[in-house]
């Protein structure tokens, strides 16, 4: 079953019809006292209405569906990725929809298909040709030359904003680490399309909420917009470390793998959905945004100037009008550093941007205070450049650029 064909969830519809107040000016730049609040459950929220058209949480409570109460990791439904279990099983399970995000079928992972059946018969196996583990990279994208005539068109595109593992019971002391990945393939390109991806020794260690077994991870942008004219499939694989095994057992655990569909055979509106995926050990919650007749715009951030103990940097877009915020960076950069990021934008629609930066504490408890910036990059197009240089404060100085894109040409 698809998520196109579960039952009730959360949904947002055509984000420019709702984001009709809280416009940010272009350019505009305003000090905060402190640095937001990230964390949601310890902090009180900002009564500022333009503070809160970028308020981000971790708190989990966007997945609070009131009564009955959500999932706990006493409760949390675990199931195999047997098929019947995820396509029969999970959906007459007590509570299912009213607990959680709407639940999506998890599909065996392609080199975990059962050895007395032929590779080619997995469900996405040749649609996806799953047997290829190449990634698509900047280099082997498309470059699209309208020289002489433009071929451009919007096609429909799938934006993730939000990864978080669920009812996952972490014994461990401190934060979980996790490593692996977490990847698209489309029809343009069935390679795989990375928005997360780390190795054992490159692990993130995230904070889990012990009740509800939640951790939130860190996604990067994907090499180019995710087209999902009718279908697109995520694939992962995601593993916790082990603290300190013996040397003949292996140092990580998998909490979850397989690949799951997405599909958008019968939305005519763009719209914003979260979907759970339910494993043996936890699941995994996927909000993602379906984008009708987009195009891509590539963030380009360079920091020009900081302070030599580096910058407390927090890059942040919304798309489209809807109101979700998408991290595109959360973490400490020194002058030099270059990041690019990939978001997909309705046609002619725009781009919302908010940076926030300030020195890096460096250990003397200080309160320091956090500069923000806001830009709105209107009419999304096939082609283009608009930049925009950005005094932070007195010691920071950043440059944003953003360029438009086509992801399909007519006749691909």
């Amino acid at each position: 079953m698809s998520i196109a064909d579960a039952g009730a969830m959360d949904v947002d519809v055509d984000g420019d019809e709702l984001a009709v107040a809280d416009i940010p000016g272009r350019g505009k730049k305003r000090s905060l006292e402190s640095p937001p609040a990230d964390d949601g459950e310890d902090s009180a929220t900002s009564t500022t209405s333009d503070y809160d058209y970028w308020k981000v949480s971790d708190s989990g409570e966007d997945d609070d569906h009131g009564t009955p109460q959500p999932f706990t990791v006493n409760d949390f439904p675990r199931l195999s990725s047997d098929h019947f279990e995820q396509t029969t099983t999970l959906y007459r399970y007590p509570g299912i929809y009213l607990r959680g995000p709407s639940p999506l079928s998890l599909f065996c992972a392609f080199k975990d298909y059962p050895a007395q059946f032929p590779k080619g018969s997995h469900w996405f196996g040749r649609q996806y040709r799953l047997y290829d583990e190449s990634e698509i990279s900047v280099n082997n994208d498309e470059i699209i030359d309208c020289s002489k005539h433009c071929h451009c068109q919007p096609t429909d595109l799938l934006q993730l904003i939000d990864l978080k593992i669920s009812g996952y019971l972490h014994t461990q002391p401190g934060p979980a680490k996790i490593f692996g990945f977490f990847a698209a393939r489309d029809k343009i390109q069935p390679l795989r399309n990375y928005v997360y991806r780390r190795g054992m020794d490159n692990y993130e260690a995230v904070s889990v909420k012990r009740k509800m077994g939640m951790a939130r991870l860190s996604l990067t942008g994907p090499a180019r917009g995710i087209c999902i004219t009718s279908h697109a499939l995520l694939e992962f694989e995601l593993c916790v470390r082990a603290e300190d095994p013996p040397e003949d057992e292996a140092k990580g655990d998998i909490l979850i793998k397989g690949c799951t569909e997405i599909d958008n055979v019968y939305e005519t509106k763009s719209f914003v959905r979260t979907g759970r995926l339910y494993g043996e050990k936890c699941g995994l919650d996927v909000k993602f945004a379906v984008l009708v007749n987009a195009v891509q715009a590539t963030v380009d951030v360079e920091i020009l100037r900081a302070p030599v103990c580096g910058l407390d940097l927090k890059l942040y877009a919304k798309t489209s009008g809807f109101s979700d915020v998408i991290r595109l960076f959360e973490g400490v950069a020194e002058a030099g550093r270059r990041l690019s990021s990939v978001v997909a934008v309705v046609w002619r629609s725009h781009l919302d941007l908010c940076i926030r930066g300030s020195s890096v504490d460096n250990g003397l408890s200080q309160n320091l205070p956090y500069q923000e910036w806001k830009c709105r990059f209107d009419d999304a197009g096939y082609h283009g450049t608009v930049s925009e240089k950005v005094d932070l404060f007195d010691s920071v100085t950043i440059l944003a650029k953003v360029t438009w894109k086509a992801v399909e040409t007519r006749g691909d």
